[in-house]
């Protein structure tokens, strides 16, 4: 599907997207924030392209309609607080002893606010979420993901930042902020965990249709009209959609990519270079 400037769409949930081959066949692959928007569509991308997938989301509801689309006998639900470490606990006992070969931290949230209206307890909200979850499921799971490694020769963690974690805007102080400690981090676990074999990488998506974005829209007096002027910003003149980054991250997840790690890959349809 094509875009112009002008076109305005309804929020819709992503689809799986047209994988290219059954890449992950044999593979087992975990998304958090996998419930909707960018987790959704990485974790039917992969499932369509042969991967068993953990969806775990804070929602679990959510998390069960992502599995009923993909399909029960490639996916499974979890429920998941990436806040809480007994909640990440309990997802060694739910992959159990078969490994995993992907890890997706894809679960973040995004507060609104310059640094005189973040409070202090939303500020570590943000970074509870968006930073020490990511690095909280990956610790916990190394073990698992290391048995990964060693069974197909290599796993892969990749996580999802954003562009404004290399760029910035105003009244985004905490959700810039996290996302540029995600960046970092990415680079950090690359060159700790290259000896296992566990390859690291991040994507960094600009104006992405989900539904965090329609929430920015619903602020505005006019829905449309906002729509057409977000469009309107990235050099390709359009707004990108969760299926674009899906098929990012299951490059940056695949074999293609074996000699690729530390890197984040920005899917933002020009808007950085400008």
């Amino acid at each position: 599907m094509s875009y112009s400037p002008t076109t305005v769409l309804p929020f819709e949930e992503p689809g799986s997207g047209s994988p290219s081959a059954r890449r992950f066949e044999g593979r087992r692959a975990l998304v958090t924030g996998g419930g909707g928007g960018i987790g959704r569509a990485v974790a039917l991308r992969l499932a369509a392209e042969g991967a068993y997938v953990f969806v775990a989301d804070l929602d679990r509801a959510k998390a069960q309609a992502t599995v009923d689309a993909a399909g029960p006998a490639s996916a499974r639900a979890l429920t998941l607080d990436v806040r809480d470490e007994g909640s990440v606990r309990a997802l060694v006992d739910e992959v159990g002893e078969g490994g995993l070969d992907l890890l997706v931290n894809n679960a973040g949230i995004e507060i609104l606010g310059g640094i005189e209206e973040i409070s202090p307890d939303v500020w570590d909200d943000v970074m509870a979420v968006n930073l020490r979850g990511p690095y909280l499921v990956s610790r916990t799971l190394l073990p698992a993901l290391r048995q990964g490694a060693a069974a197909h020769g290599e796993a892969a963690i990749v996580h999802n930042a954003s562009l404004m974690g290399q760029v910035s805007s105003p009244g985004l102080a905490a959700y810039c902020a996290s996302k540029a400690g995600l960046i970092s981090l990415t680079r950090s676990m690359a060159l700790d965990l290259a000896a296992s074999h566990i390859r690291v990488n991040c994507v960094c998506p600009g104006i992405i249709h989900t539904s965090m974005l329609e929430r920015r829209f619903a602020l505005t007096p006019d829905r449309d009209e906002a729509y057409a002027a977000t469009s309107a910003r990235p050099p390709l003149q359009y707004i990108g959609r969760p299926e674009d980054v899906a098929a990012a991250i299951a490059y940056l997840a695949a074999p293609e990519s074996r000699f690729v790690t530390g890197s984040a890959l920005v899917i933002d349809g020009g808007v950085g270079a400008a």
